[in-house]
């Protein structure tokens, strides 16, 4: 409901005390908050997940001792940022709605790599490096995507950030014949593959509709933090 661009004022990164609930909240610019991008999206899901704000249907529990959870206009929501602190006349509000379009968002990119992994025989721990292009990659925590069911659980110092990864490819493609060769190289061997006539890739995206997934085997590090809560 109250999601923004990554600007000045943008909500990136989002923490939660688990005592008392009340969130910690980073902005970009370190300016008075007015909205939450993606990046905060993400956290911010991962923290009410741990914390126990929301389950792993993304549902919020309204019985917390808090008053940052309240039956809102749209119906269940998290106060992120009470308007007094904020650079907009309302509260930022993180409702279930938003969170149940988040997670069925994660679930699509889940199943997305999933279904890639399985159609080329790949699985994900022989995979030695990720490569994550654009701009909104540059913020991601990593581990709050696999804590989320969005990225499949592996060794984050894998994932490599690459900023502007078209543009980086235009200009090299512009000034490079090796990087030209390399290109085409690329070009040649890749495989296109239509995820909506696949038969697998529904079924694994309804299974990635809980946080983090419907069979938490497939996450034994967030499985082993959230028993030892």
């Amino acid at each position: 409901r109250h999601g923004t661009r990554a600007t000045v004022g943008a909500i990136e990164q989002v923490r939660l005390n688990w005592e008392d609930y009340e969130p910690m909240i980073l902005s970009i610019g370190q300016a008075k908050p007015v909205g939450i991008c993606g990046s905060g999206l993400i956290t911010a899901l991962a923290e009410l997940f741990l914390a126990g704000v929301i389950d792993a249907r993304g549902k919020i529990n309204l019985d917390l001792p808090t008053e940052r959870t309240r039956e809102g206009e749209f119906g269940p929501e998290y106060v992120l940022v009470n308007k007094e602190f904020a650079r907009v006349d309302h509260d930022i509000v993180l409702t279930e709605v938003d969170i149940d379009n988040l997670i069925r968002a994660k679930a699509a990119i889940y199943a997305g790599i999933s279904t890639l992994l399985d159609n080329a025989g790949v699985d994900i721990d022989t995979v030695e490096e990720v490569f994550i292009a654009g701009g909104f990659g540059n913020y991601l925590e990593i581990d709050k995507t696999m804590l989320i069911g969005m990225f499949p659980e592996t060794d984050g110092s894998k994932v490599k950030f690459l900023g502007n990864g078209s543009l980086l490819g235009a200009r090299l493609a512009a000034i490079s014949k090796k990087a030209n060769k390399e290109l085409e190289k690329i070009a040649s061997s890749m495989t296109y593959l239509e995820l909506s006539v696949d038969p697998g890739f529904m079924d694994r995206y309804t299974a990635a509709l809980f946080l983090p997934h419907t069979d938490a085997n497939i996450f034994p590090t967030v499985k082993k933090l959230l028993e030892g809560k």
